[in-house]
């Protein structure tokens, strides 16, 4: 590297090992929010919205795919051999130990991301029209 590049190694903020979950004699890592790929994160914030509505077969299958994403290192073959209600178990577990923010009406309490504030808010005193 040369003196006058910068290089921003993203190697160096790999994520810490997380937390786990255990079941059937195994420990899976489940990841953390913050360590879950920004693709991954928009599906499993969506997790309740996309589950509304849909068949048995469908949940189940999303269902996996949430825990695939929480919980990658998962072998399909035990997932497979699980009830509806240990999938939806599991799922519960792996997302509270992911610390997953709430969903909902909880505001931005919960939530590492804030949107910027409108222009109105941020114009300064005086700004507001008709005072």
């Amino acid at each position: 590297m040369r003196d006058d590049e910068y290089l921003l190694d993203l190697d160096t903020f790999a994520p810490l090992p997380g937390k786990r979950i255990r079941f059937k004699a195994r420990e899976y890592t489940v990841r953390n929010f913050a360590d879950i790929p920004s693709d991954d994160v928009f599906v499993i914030l969506r997790a309740e919205q996309d589950l509304k509505g849909k068949g048995v077969a469908e949940q189940l299958v999303q269902l996996l795919r949430y825990i695939a994403i929480l919980a990658p290192d998962m072998d399909r073959e035990a997932l497979g051999g699980l009830t509806a209600n240990q999938l939806l178990r599991v799922l519960k577990e792996a997302m509270g130990a992911a610390d997953i923010p709430p969903l909902g009406g909880d505001g931005a309490s919960g939530s590492p991301i804030s949107l910027p504030s409108s222009p109105a808010s941020t114009a300064g005193p005086g700004a507001s029209s008709g005072a």
